[in-house]
């Protein structure tokens, strides 16, 4: 059966350079794809990860201004350090 379809432009140059890289034609590509996907194997959803959270035990009293100074003051002397230049501040 032919049909036509409306693809996006960079996925299928993609799927055409993918086809002649396997030495098939886009026609089998595009079907062996279609088969997958009806079939469940083409995506698995991906379980959703945790993160730890660990806690110190003990609130920080500083607020989010303090934080972010004292974040510029550890990238300025990074930065300093990097040029080679003395850090003069106290």
């Amino acid at each position: 059966m032919q049909t036509t379809l409306r693809i996006d432009d960079d996925l299928y140059r993609e799927a055409k350079a993918e086809a002649a890289r396997q030495g098939t034609t886009l026609t089998r590509f595009l079907e062996e794809g279609l088969r997958l996907r009806l079939q469940g194997e083409a995506i698995q959803k991906p379980k959703p990860y945790s993160f730890p959270v660990f806690s110190s035990g003990v609130a920080d009293s500083r607020t989010w201004e303090e934080l972010k100074q004292m974040a510029e003051k550890d990238e300025l002397i990074h930065y300093r350090e990097k040029l080679g230049l003395q850090d003069d501040s106290p």
